[in-house]
């Protein structure tokens, strides 16, 4: 009972002495039916508009109300799934305030100890945790801290410690995203970085270990002051049997084969005439020129360039770009298009004479910067990232069918196999480790190193060296095939493949989740969907969450499944251009399915198409959305070729917008973006790891061969980590379906 609430009971039960009526009268018992149903409707309608509002103590405390006051088994089982709901919200809300406490605790800790140095980034976490954010960030310790950390990012920066410096200003990034100092500063540093990365991979991973020392450090520091102290388990100086020094290499010349000057001019012509907003090659050649600049004076990429260990060649080749800077600053609409293309000229000359970079890193450097001034989804497509470029969008690949991630430790892990894929047939699972690939060591491998030696040309063969669960090492020499990767998934997968869609089988409520939208992913959900409906589906979750979106046609085409008419997104520049303004719209056919109840789940990861089918859905009120705003993504991209086609500029042509008229698409100073959810659910960082590790375990394709031990092993794993146990906003959105299947009105 609130207190409010307790006040009300002792207000009548005194005024009721006063006039001669006893408290038993609240009980009402001979209250009319009619009146009694009447208040039993009212007190549903509260509870569901409390609902639709997040306030599930509040619809809890209603239903259970509205239940003892009639007889009616369907409310009864409305008030008990909400009142279920509502202890494992109370739970998930506790773990948030708990982490938040502890976060505040760790800032002090690490003040108090003089590690101001990564002090802010648990601070980071606090406000990320905090119910109030504002109050906060004005909070004046946390206002000190920020002053404090200003000093050492910029301390970092003059020593050039680029990854130290990258992390305060990320830090200061997330408590004061209103300032943009804080976003140029990243971004130059991340610039540098990606510079070491790219071109002195041996360097920058000396770097990244001894940051990763530090960080390691600090963690060992707040666990042992938070945690019982053990005795902590000493490095191991010696390498692996498996870190010989056969591993991969990042190889610059193979990211930047056959990578032209010409693709250069025709990506900022095409540019200038076809992006969504006015721009100006003057814009465009600053930004190259600036970041030709940070490639010459970023240290560290001498061995890759021996031209830039003479400081007298550097400084020549620097006092030119800063010429040309100051000449395309104070360059006209009339003259600026020359300018550049004369910058451009001439600054090759004087790399040709001075440091002589390489044809190719010149031009993807001065690329990569001019058309980071636009936004950052506006890049090249060289030549050797075409073909990863296609599979992405197209939905398959030649390759051996299996899904890999990084373990902490850098092992190469298979998250699982694909259905009826060459990996599946041979015998990999779930949790087997790749050693090698083709006798290379593949430990610390990037995923997309990784990726780019496993798959190739479909009818040629890969040897993976596979570490089974049990120990035991074994050579796979496989022959790669063209895979279909799905892009459609259930509620969970079965032994020798397949889904079970339903989430909730007495109910009938499917579940399908969208990974992204692919060439292919219109006919798996018609799959999908006609197997759901021949078992009686009457109700459906649609989970976008990170879902970083994909082909605008499938989105609309997906759309269109589930409404019967009406827009469903429309795309503009603003500014006339080449291209025109485009209304998708939907049209009714036989095979809709706009009879059932939906809810569309979706998250900060939710972008682009993602965020026209949730917004499409939400303003012609055709699902309820769930969950947290979304990523802000509502820009289009074309391809513009370049070079026959060996190239491609993929520029921002048009924004997005729902049918409601509103513009998505996060600006850098944007306050409203994205699609706004019916109800909101939050959940941390922490709750979202556990959500996706429980969900991974349902996802895991297994052998119908499986032993009956190996069967009930599975069973306990995903029992133990139950999505519904771990995921709030699934929860929810499965509360608000089951409810209204018993008949509520949201």
């Amino acid at each position: 009972m609130t207190k409010s609430f307790g006040r009300w009971v002792l207000g009548l039960a005194l005024a009721g002495g006063a006039a001669g009526i006893g408290l038993p009268m609240l009980v009402h018992a001979e209250q009319p039916a009619a009146e009694q149903l009447a208040t039993v409707d009212q007190l549903k309608a509260e509870a569901f508009k409390a609902l639709k509002a997040g306030q599930f103590d509040r619809t809890s405390e209603l239903l259970s109300k509205a239940s003892a006051g009639a007889n009616d088994p369907a409310l009864t089982k409305m008030a008990q799934w909400t009142k279920a709901f509502e202890d494992q919200r109370q739970t998930f809300v506790a773990e948030r305030h708990k982490q938040f406490d502890k976060a505040v605790g760790d800032v002090k800790m690490l003040l108090k100890n003089h590690k101001d140095d990564y002090a802010l980034d648990y601070a980071a976490r606090a406000y990320l945790l905090a119910d109030d954010k504002k109050a906060f960030r004005n909070e004046k310790w946390v206002d000190d801290l920020v002053k404090e950390t200003i000093d050492l990012a910029r301390q970092h920066e003059g020593k050039e410690q680029w990854l130290k410096a990258l992390r305060l200003y990320s830090d200061l990034s997330s408590v004061d995203p209103a300032t943009p100092e804080w976003k140029d500063k990243l971004k130059v540093a991340t610039r540098r970085i990606r510079l070491l990365a790219m071109y002195n991979p041996e360097e920058f991973r000396k770097i990244q270990e001894l940051e990763s020392n530090d960080r390691e450090t600090i963690d060992v520091f707040i666990k042992s002051t938070t945690q019982p102290t053990t005795k902590p388990t000493p490095k191991s100086t010696t390498k692996p049997a498996d870190d010989s020094d056969d591993s991969f290499k990042t190889d610059w010349h193979q990211s930047l084969k056959d990578i032209k000057l010409s693709m250069l001019w025709d990506g900022l012509v095409d540019a200038r005439m076809n992006y969504y907003r006015e721009v100006s090659y003057r814009d465009l050649g600053l930004g190259g020129l600036n970041g030709l600049k940070v490639m010459a004076t970023t240290k560290g990429l001498e061995t890759a360039f021996p031209g830039l260990k003479s400081e007298d060649k550097k400084t020549e080749f620097v006092a030119h770009i800063d010429n040309w800077i100051e000449k395309v600053k104070n360059a006209t609409a009339s003259n600026e298009q020359r300018l550049v293309r004369d910058a451009i000229t001439d600054m090759g000359r004087t790399n040709d004479d001075t440091i002589r970079l390489p044809e190719e890193v010149f031009t993807s450097e001065f690329a990569d910067a001019a058309f980071s001034e636009l936004d950052p989804f506006t890049s090249m497509i060289w030549p050797s990232e075409v073909p990863e470029f296609n599979k992405n969008t197209q939905g398959e690949f030649s390759g051996v069918g299996i899904q890999i991630q990084s373990d902490e430790d850098g092992s190469l892990k298979v998250v699982s196999p694909l259905e009826d894929s060459p990996g599946y047939k041979a015998g990999i699972k779930a949790g087997d480790i790749i050693t090698r690939i083709n006798g290379k060591n593949a430990k610390g491998i990037a995923l997309t190193q990784a990726v780019k030696n496993i798959t190739g040309k479909s009818g040629t063969q890969v040897t993976l060296t596979v570490r089974s669960q049990d120990g035991a090492t074994k050579d796979y020499t496989i022959t790669r095939q063209t895979i279909k990767v799905a892009s459609v998934k259930g509620w969970l997968h079965r032994p020798g493949g397949g889904w079970d869609y339903f989430i909730d089988p007495q109910n009938k409520i499917g579940y399908v989740r969208l990974t992204q939208f692919t060439k292919l992913s219109t006919d798996e959900l018609e799959h999908a969907m006609t197997e759901m409906q021949s078992a009686g589906l009457k109700g459906l979750i649609f989970d976008l969450r990170y879902n970083p979106g994909g082909l605008l046609g499938t989105a609309t085409e997906i759309c269109d499944k589930f409404l019967a008419d009406g827009v469903i997104v429309s795309t503009r520049a603003d500014r006339e251009t080449p291209n025109l303004p485009r209304e998708e719209r939907a049209k009714a056919d036989s095979d809709d399915v706009n009879d059932i109840p939906m809810v569309v789940l979706v998250n900060q990861y939710s972008a682009s198409a993602s965020e026209i089918m949730s917004g499409a859905m939400k303003d012609h009120h055709r699902a309820l959305i769930v969950g947290e705003r979304t990523f802000g993504k509502g820009s289009v991209q074309m391809l513009f070729p370049l070079a026959g086609r060996s190239a491609y500029l993929k520029l921002t042509t048009h924004h997005y917008y729902l049918p409601s008229g509103k513009c998505i698409h996060r600006e850098e100073n944007s306050t409203d973006w994205g699609v706004n959810p019916d109800v909101t659910v939050e959940m941390t960082p922490e709750q979202m790891r556990a959500a996706i590790d429980s969900r991974q375990d349902m996802d895991i394709l297994r052998d119908a061969a499986s032993t009956p031990e190996e069967k009930a092993s599975a069973a306990r794993k995903v029992d133990k980590k139950d999505p519904l146990a771990q995921d709030a906003q699934l929860s929810a959105g499965l509360l608000l379906l089951r409810l209204q299947l018993a008949g509520a009105k949201i």
